[in-house]
């Protein structure tokens, strides 16, 4: 297995460049994976319109959350005081769920965006923006998926033969018919190695949300629009069909709200910069 370094940051010079190692495991004892330095295509011509022009985009390194966070981490933070608990400690087919050590490694919902930074500050990071969230899901190869470009129902958590929901897809069985255990689809990591950016849930970024924003957004480490009242969720949940998943949907139906919603399918991941 590989040797893990805990550490905040340890920079190792070689040849007089530094690095950052490819994984820490952070204050809090969460794993993060490294996104190095680099362009890569965000958009897509073949979604909604607010998904293009599909453009080139420049982003410092920076880490991602390996996973997404979970009933049992969020609840690290509401014992320590840096977090309220979730408004709601159902789920959508479980009444017991936040608190129950059987969903510990489930991931956490009824997530507002700010109840997420908070969370996220509390680690010493922050929500990834719009941009580090579609490279940490697609990489450098532009993929549709996570894994790749074929529609695959095996290798993610999204509305299936399970689904309680009309527009579940009869011909796919991911196993559950709500939230997964994070991490249970080891064929859909994405290219950097991070599991569930497509489906199980809705996830937070810190991008408020304008349909026409790729039209100017700047190419280098783009923040977003200068607003803050819709913001943007990214990858699809479990009561999604497999479309709405894609690593570049923006905005499908409904999937963009103020701030403040919570909701059965909204969670979240954390990031923050490579070089402090």
């Amino acid at each position: 297995m590989k040797k893990m370094i805990i550490v905040s940051f340890v920079f190792l010079v070689a040849c007089g460049v530094p690095s950052v190692p490819d994984e820490l495991i952070d204050e809090k004892g969460v794993l993060m994976q490294l996104v190095p330095a680099g362009e890569f295509t965000m958009g897509s011509e073949h979604g909604a319109e607010d998904e293009s022009p599909v453009h080139q985009v420049y982003l410092d390194a920076f880490y991602m959350d390996i996973y997404e966070v979970t009933n049992a981490a969020f609840a690290a933070c509401v014992k320590a005081g840096g977090c309220y608990p979730p408004q709601n400690t159902s789920s959508h087919t479980r009444p017991d769920y936040y608190g129950n050590s059987e969903f510990d490694n489930y991931p956490v919902i009824y997530m507002s965006g700010y109840k997420a930074e908070e969370y996220c500050a509390w680690r010493g990071g922050r929500l990834p923006t719009e941009a580090e969230w579609e490279k940490a899901a697609r990489g450098v190869d532009g993929f549709t998926y996570p894994w790749g470009d074929t529609m695959d129902g095996t290798k993610l958590n999204s509305c299936d033969i399970n689904c309680p929901l009309s527009w579940s897809d009869q011909n796919m069985d991911d196993g559950y018919a709500d939230t997964a255990p994070v991490g249970s689809y080891e064929s859909g990591r994405s290219p950097y190695g991070m599991y569930d950016m497509a489906g199980n849930v809705w996830e937070w970024v810190a991008d408020s949300y304008d349909a026409a924003y790729y039209q100017t957004a700047p190419l280098s480490n783009p923040l977003g629009p200068d607003q803050d009242d819709q913001r943007v969720l990214r990858g699809g949940s479990w009561s999604d069909t497999i479309d709405s998943t894609r690593s570049t949907t923006r905005n499908s139906y409904f999937y963009y709200y103020y701030a403040d919603y919570v909701y059965s399918r909204f969670g979240f991941r954390c990031a923050r910069d490579a070089n402090p």
